[in-house]
């Protein structure tokens, strides 16, 4: 694996580790967090995709303003390991359910990501 990509991925799994610790303590029902890069080295964009238990959490979470929190606290957790600003600045967020996954999915996450 290319060095830099390999970086990047270290940074990312960092950062998905604290962010469902810090979940966990704030008694936020997030189940999963993963992320997408693009095949291509010289692209350094991301996609985030965080994981709720269940569909209503989803939508409890968007309306009172946690989904906004926790992608704040992901973004806080790379720049502070030292995530290059470009990097970050191509970072976006998706937000679905574990629920939804296991009814259309299959229970694949791989099949949700594609």
């Amino acid at each position: 694996m290319n060095p830099t990509r390999r970086r990047q991925f270290d940074h990312l799994g960092t950062a998905r580790r604290e962010l469902l610790s810090w979940a966990a303590a704030n008694e936020v029902p997030l189940m999963r967090v993963e992320f997408v890069v693009p095949f291509v080295p010289t692209d350094s964009d991301t996609a985030v995709w965080l994981f709720f238990d269940t569909h209503a959490n989803v939508a409890r979470c968007a309306s009172n303003g946690v989904t906004a929190r926790l992608e704040q606290e992901f973004r806080t957790i790379l720049t502070r390991s030292g995530y290059p600003a470009e990097w970050l600045a191509g970072t976006s967020f998706y937000v679905d359910s574990h629920e939804n996954v296991e009814r259309n999915y299959k229970g694949s996450y791989f099949y949700r990501l594609r």
